[in-house]
């Protein structure tokens, strides 16, 4: 599999008419018919739960709707495979593909066709699991397959002529994980690991099918009209900004403050942004997180307890990076790559508030990830990184600046009370960092925080599921260890 591949290109400014006959589901085209439709295609998942995978990654290779009559239809294809890691899905949402053409019609079933997935978990019981000891991170991989999710038959996929339309992947990766012959392993094959949907979450802006959330990657090119961000591993995104666009500086990096002036090729930055109903993706705010021309390189994961590297060291296990140096032997890691962090005597901490920036009630200076003893399990963390060099269970490397970065975990809604809920049933490696008698909170920001399947915070309901996106800070110090960026209701 190859995670490098990009993953979409669009091409900003052009606008597809859309005809009397636009909508998701209709009865069918009366006037204005002798058009293809043009579709995009995104990819989120249903949260896990009870569930220590830390890392699920999905290479697709191809996708294709079945028509009520005739060949199938392909709406994407990537040769090699590109690799969505879908634990980050619990919250976000990832573009595969816009504005593809395809005839007009009604389709019965989408296909997507994968290489061999894999994922990494953590063993966090006091027990064997499969083959994976107490204690242990350990792999599990699966088969290459097709995955299809049949329209229910009063309810198909119609694609209209000169209309923009747009169709949700849902996974669910929890389904997928089976016990073969004593080993945890994948089969995507499984009853309900994917659905589709047309249907637009709540919370989402109205004009627009869906976030697109968190995409960080250096800049490869910037005007005033458009930005390129390129990940290693999640790939190529293009979306359209303008002066208007907001742009965050959390870290103080800009001279004057945040601003499209910061921002030049071979930067950092983060990116959240919305889907728009002409299928195009536009950045809502940028987040400067390197505004260097040439940076270091830096990757993103989650942090876990490791003696790897002797008294000092971090477990990390990868989900983003941004690679520059020749022959790094992080350029071959994949979602779910281990790295064993060694801390620079000088290393350096921030945290990257990203949207919630300049909200009132956030820590200042850094409180709850100021210094080593506020590293803990479950954290994301992006660091900087030198010395990489390939170990006999990942790449070791030296940290010498660390950011936190907002965590994505699934749990249960508690008491709802002002812009604070508690949570409970967390997945372990999280839960293990609070005592037993301790109940977490979650802070959000009304003007920041982003609410989706729910159209506010008073709507959430004790014993609901939610997927969380959020800080996590020093649980032993800070009043709200959990500060959200986004919150996503099922």
């Amino acid at each position: 599999m190859n995670s490098k591949t990009t993953v979409l290109v669009i091409a900003l400014g052009v606008v597809f008419a859309v005809s009397s006959c636009s909508g998701l589901h209709s009865g069918g085209c009366t006037t204005n018919c002798g058009g293809n439709a043009t579709l995009s295609i995104t990819i989120s998942d249903t949260p896990p739960t009870n569930t220590n995978v830390v890392s699920f990654s999905l290479p697709i290779i191809g996708i294709t709707l079945t028509p009520s009559s005739g060949s199938q239809v392909s709406v994407f294809s990537s040769n090699p495979s590109t690799d969505f890691e879908l634990t980050r899905l619990q919250t976000d949402t990832n573009l595969v593909v816009a504005k593809v053409t395809v005839a007009k019609g009604t389709y019965t079933a989408v296909n997507v066709t994968v290489a061999a997935p894999s994922g990494t978990f953590i063993n966090s019981s006091n027990s064997t699991v499969g083959q994976c000891v107490a204690g242990a991170v350990c792999g599990i991989t699966g088969s290459a397959a097709t995955i299809t999710y049949t329209f229910p038959t009063s309810s198909p996929l119609v694609l209209n002529a000169n209309a923009n339309q747009w169709l949700n992947l849902d996974l669910n990766f929890n389904n997928s994980i089976v016990l073969q012959s004593q080993n945890l392993a994948i089969d995507v094959t499984q009853t309900g690991v994917m659905t589709a949907s047309t249907t637009v979450a709540t919370g989402v802006p109205s004009g627009n099918f869906a976030y697109l959330d968190d995409f960080t990657g250096q800049v490869s090119a910037i005007s005033s009209s458009s930005i390129t961000l390129k990940s290693t591993l999640r790939g190529t995104l293009i979306a359209a900004i303008s002066s208007a666009t907001p742009v965050y500086d959390p870290q103080n990096l800009c001279t004057g403050g945040g601003s499209l002036s910061c921002i030049a090729v071979g930067s950092v930055v983060s990116l959240q942004g919305l889907l728009s109903s002409n299928g195009v993706a536009t950045a809502t705010s940028l987040d400067v997180i390197d505004k260097s021309t040439a940076p270091v390189d830096e990757v993103e994961g989650l942090i876990y307890a490791s003696s790897c590297g002797g008294t000092g060291s971090y477990g990390l296990v990868v989900s983003d990076s941004a690679i520059t140096t020749s022959g790094s032997p992080f350029l071959s890691s994949n979602f779910g790559s281990g790295v064993c962090l060694t801390l620079s005597p000088s290393a350096t901490f921030a945290i990257d508030f990203g949207i919630l920036t300049g909200q009132p009630g956030l820590p200042t200076n850094n409180a709850g990830f100021s210094s080593a003893a506020d590293i803990f399990n479950g954290q994301t963390v992006r660091v900087k990184v030198t010395n990489a060099a390939a170990g006999t269970s990942g790449v070791n490397a030296t940290a010498t600046e660390l950011i936190l970065r907002p965590a994505r975990f699934t749990a249960v809604v508690g008491a709802v009370s002002g812009n604070a809920f508690t949570i409970s049933s967390l997945p372990t490696y999280l839960a293990l960092n609070f005592a037993s008698n301790f109940t977490p909170q979650v802070n959000t920001y009304p003007n920041a925080t982003i609410l989706e399947g729910t159209a506010s915070l008073n709507d959430l309901t004790n014993g609901q599921t939610v997927g969380i996106s959020a800080l996590f800070l020093d649980p032993t110090v800070a009043q709200y260890p959990f500060h959200a960026v986004k919150v996503r209701a099922f």
